[in-house]
């Protein structure tokens, strides 16, 4: 059950038990916020997986070395990782947040 946020402070008690019942703001909004989850492999900045030893020599050579998975998609460890990986590759994130790749022209 959904109420307005003014109503935010009113007890509700539980219909079954009779315990108090909390408001869960992640049903509310329909969004939830998922912690960072590494490792990651991203399906957009895929090779195809015959590209993979040529791409590996690639990071290598850019300072990001990178492993990937047998699909060719390049698995990032952090956050960090996968910013450096994609600004050598010259990729970005076009609903880029705090710390994620921009394009160039945006530095």
């Amino acid at each position: 059950m959904s109420r307005p946020m003014k109503d935010s402070h009113l007890v509700e008690l539980c219909d079954a038990d009779a315990s108090v019942m909390n408001r869960d703001f992640k049903a509310d909004f329909g969004k939830q916020r998922v912690a960072d989850v590494w490792p990651m492999a991203s399906y957009a900045a895929g090779v195809h997986p015959d590209e993979v030893p040529e791409m590996k020599k690639y990071d290598k050579e850019h300072g990001v070395p990178t492993e990937y998975n047998n699909d060719g998609d390049p698995i990032f460890t952090s956050r960090t990782h996968r910013k450096q990986y994609c600004e050598a590759h010259h990729l970005f994130d076009r609903s880029a947040g705090y710390n994620d790749p921009v394009p160039e022209r945006c530095r």
